[in-house]
């Protein structure tokens, strides 16, 4: 008997002691619940698909693909213009002294490199006012989407590119596009629009 006792003692003191309202008889789970601090109100928002689908970005995509098609076309005219200035001198070499050959080569490598420089720099004329206009929107969306973000009881956006795993209805990407077009359109006429000459 008084074996056993001890036993039961040393028993009784290993054994974790359980929290108060376990004592009681109160679910644990119960317990826990009530003692978890209250999580912030997050939302998510694609950046990319916002811009992309909003009428801002969607004008931008119309713009830069009507001038690339334009560039292009451009592009293909002037290396006809040009393939064909190559067969002429070359028929033409054996006419030519080797002064004038020269000369005339010179002169036609000159106005190709030309040519090539320009129409590269159209083409970097595209990509700046792509990233002007990019940053003309997200410049202009922080109100938005804060004014949408407090409608929707949220307390901090975040860009979806951040979250790995999440639950479902945080995503507030859709309603921020409608949001944005409300508010701001199809941005306007933007302040350096795209001229190509």
């Amino acid at each position: 008997m008084v074996l056993r006792g001890a036993v039961a003692c040393a028993l009784a003191l290993a054994a974790p002691s359980l929290p108060a309202h376990a004592q009681q008889g109160l679910p644990l789970s119960l317990g826990e619940s009530a003692a978890r601090p209250v999580q912030p109100g997050l939302r998510i928002l694609d950046e990319e698909q916002a811009f992309r689908q909003s009428l801002f970005g969607l004008r931008v995509a119309q713009e830069v693909e009507a001038a690339s098609r334009a560039l292009e076309a451009e592009n293909e005219r002037l290396l006809g213009e040009l393939t064909a200035r190559e067969a002429e001198l070359t028929i033409l070499r054996a006419e030519m002294s080797v002064e004038e050959f020269r000369a005339a080569a010179t002169a036609f490598d000159l106005q190709a490199e030309a040519t090539r420089q320009s129409q590269s720099e159209k083409r970097q004329r595209l990509v700046q006012f792509e990233d002007a206009e990019r940053r003309r929107f997200f410049a202009n969306i922080g109100p938005v989407l804060q004014d949408l973000l407090d409608r929707l009881g949220g307390q901090v956006l975040i860009d979806a590119r951040a979250v790995i795993i999440g639950p479902s209805g945080l995503d507030m990407t859709e309603e921020a596009v409608a949001a944005i077009d409300a508010v701001l359109g199809d941005g306007g006429p933007p302040p350096f629009p795209l001229n190509l000459p």
